[in-house]
């Protein structure tokens, strides 16, 4: 078993984190909810940019 080190949980691209986030946005303003569609775009992005080194979606505009 030595060597083997499991990938975490969690180990997502960006590419993959931001259409992921992207998806959440899109869900909530379909739903009619901007108040959450934005919560969900400041939440994301702060967090995206603490998991990937300060990255961002630049795909993404605020709703």
């Amino acid at each position: 078993m030595a060597g083997l080190t499991p990938a975490p949980a969690n180990a997502v691209s960006l590419d993959q984190a931001c259409s992921m986030f992207a998806a959440k946005i899109q869900a909530a303003l379909s739903a009619g909810d901007t108040a959450k569609a934005q919560m969900i775009f400041s939440e994301g992005s702060q967090r995206i940019a603490s998991r990937f080194n300060g990255a961002s979606c630049p795909n993404i505009q605020a709703p």
